[in-house]
């Protein structure tokens, strides 16, 4: 005869693993996968062999294969890489731990009473022993769970995670198996050590899922720095040309026998690619005059209001940074506008004491959703860059003791930027 209380254990298991695994990628037929490594893991949690092992390793040696095995399926039903797979069905193994010792408490003192295990109906008995651990896991799902679906904490990849996976199954498993082995499985003490533990493990894994998270941002945007960089050697020097060969242009056209409406049409033809911006601050000047010539092509008109020697406490990389995702986050915007006299990009500075405030502003069509001042990403980027031009320029602005938030009126986005001279 099979063990009813095995299969309650790997439904247990099963949901809980769901909680942090549920928004991770499904595989192909995800729905036939799923009902078919769910019926698998209950029919063998039910006929699972009992050995003729001394001590606590027949329990042992059950749960740990179990636990593989719930792992195994999940791998089967969601495409998600081992590390990770490991540390969300672990994390799921800790929350099915707290669930059971808290249970196990509450049981202790007569607070589930009300709960009928001792009836001879089977489905009524499996439907009371799990009704208390639906109530904890919903529980995690609406607060850990959410957590870490939104910050994707355990779609990262690091060793560490392996560390404290292996740490939490230590903790589930051998310890349990060792209190059964010293007869003292069932104190109250006890339980309250293992609830702390696994507890401490999810916050250590969150903890660390953050951490990992900092230092990716941190990493691609020290990269996407190092590219202004290069971009603005780059387009200094072009800006410069152009200037010269414009200058050549103009008293080459002198000399030459040609009639006025000439000359006109030709300086008419290069003069987009001269630099008009003078506005006091050498890095923004180049930065204006290359997006200026960029958009002409779409016809999408860049203007700026104030004046650039107010920038001067800045470096001329920091300057060229942040008005460069600035002015490329509004360009994506303003493309997908239709009317022409809406594809406009304003940019205006303006000094009060010793902050400067920087005001973007661009058309835009469709929603925009603003999250604690700054726009939701939900566009993927093929080179994971996409969303890494607002952190950008938040830490550059923070690098200035300022900050930046964003708005909407209307079909009008705005991004201000407060910069303090200190």
């Amino acid at each position: 005869m099979g063990d009813i209380l095995q299969v309650q254990f790997m439904v247990q298991i099963l949901l809980a693993e769901l909680i942090f695994l549920y928004p991770s990628d499904k595989r192909a037929f995800f729905w036939p996968r799923f009902a078919g490594a769910i019926l698998v893991c209950i029919v063998a949690a039910y006929f699972f062999p009992s050995f003729d092992w001394p001590g606590q390793l027949n329990p042992l040696f059950r749960y740990v294969a179990l636990f593989s095995l719930s792992i195994a399926a999940m791998g089967f039903c969601f495409k998600i890489s081992l590390t990770a797979l490991v540390s969300s069905c672990s994390a799921g193994y800790a929350v099915q731990h707290i669930a059971h010792h808290c249970i196990r408490i509450m049981r202790k003192f007569g607070l589930l009473s009300f709960l009928r295990t001792d009836t001879d109906i089977p489905l009524l008995r499996f439907a009371a022993a799990m009704a208390p651990y639906l109530v904890f896991f919903l529980f995690f799902l609406l607060t850990i769970g959410l957590y870490s679906a939104r910050h994707e904490c355990y779609k990262k990849v690091d060793m560490r995670f392996n560390t404290i996976s292996i740490g939490i199954v230590v903790i589930c498993i051998g310890l349990s198996r060792a209190a059964g082995y010293f007869q003292d499985s069932g104190s109250v003490t006890v339980s309250l050590y293992a609830i702390a533990a696994c507890l401490m493990a999810l916050i250590v894994q969150l903890v660390l899922s953050r951490t990992v998270e900092l230092q990716h941002e941190n990493q691609t945007v020290n990269l996407l720095w190092k590219e202004d960089r290069k971009q603005y050697e780059t387009s200094k020097k072009t800006i410069e040309t152009f200037n010269i060969k414009y200058h050549d242009l103009k008293h080459k056209l002198r000399d030459m026998n040609l009639s006025p409406e000439d000359v006109a049409a030709i300086k008419d033809a290069v003069r987009v690619f001269r630099s008009r911006y003078e506005t006091g601050n050498e890095a923004l000047d180049v930065l204006l005059s290359e997006n200026t010539i960029r958009l002409s092509e779409e016809n999408i008109v860049l203007t700026y209001t104030g004046n650039g020697a107010d920038l001067s406490f800045m470096s001329a990389m920091d300057v060229y940074s942040l008005f460069g995702n600035a002015v490329e986050n509004a360009v994506e915007a303003v493309r997908k506008v239709e009317d022409p006299e809406k594809r406009v990009i304003d940019i205006m500075t303006e000094k009060h004491g010793n902050m400067l405030n920087v005001r973007v502003s661009n058309y835009y069509s469709g929603a925009i959703s603003i999250e604690n001042g700054l726009p939701v990403t939900t566009k993927p980027d093929a080179e994971g860059y996409h969303g890494f031009g607002m952190k950008s320029m938040k830490l550059v602005a923070e690098k200035y003791g300022g900050d930046l938030i964003c708005s909407t009126d209307g079909e009008i986005f705005d991004l201000w930027i407060y910069l303090i001279n200190e």
